[in-house]
């Protein structure tokens, strides 16, 4: 744990001045879904059968194989 929390220090002590507040923001809505027990987004999608499989493939593929626009 003190690991993570030194490179965690590390990363915000090169981040510029402007940005912290930001990290901050989300560092205290990561802990107030932690408080109340919530799944983090991976767990979440782990639980959704195949979705873990479908991620892993499609990350397989280049991504000039996908077309720079939606058909949506």
């Amino acid at each position: 744990m003190l690991q993570i929390e030194n490179e965690l220090n590390n990363i915000i002590t090169n981040i510029p001045p402007k940005f912290r507040e930001t990290i901050l923001q989300y560092a205290i809505s990561i802990k107030l879904r932690a408080d109340k027990g919530e799944l983090s987004d991976t767990e979440y999608l782990e639980r959704i059968p195949g979705m873990v499989d479908s991620i892993v493939s499609e990350s397989k593929i280049e991504r000039s194989k996908y077309s720079e626009k939606l058909d949506w």
